[in-house]
């Protein structure tokens, strides 16, 4: 699997443009519930690590 930042596509597709704003709101969604799980305690001795 490969992560891609920043991508750009000309003359896309509206299916294109609503995926990829559900890409966002999906991404947004995770992100938000998992600091929620952490401000929770949820987490309990994690170290965590930039790579």
């Amino acid at each position: 699997m490969k992560q891609i930042k920043h991508v750009s596509i000309k003359k896309a597709s509206n299916a294109v443009l609503k995926r990829m704003r559900q890409i966002g709101v999906d991404k947004a969604e995770r992100l938000q519930n998992i600091q929620k799980r952490w401000d929770s305690g949820d987490y309990k001795d994690v170290e965590i690590i930039k790579v």
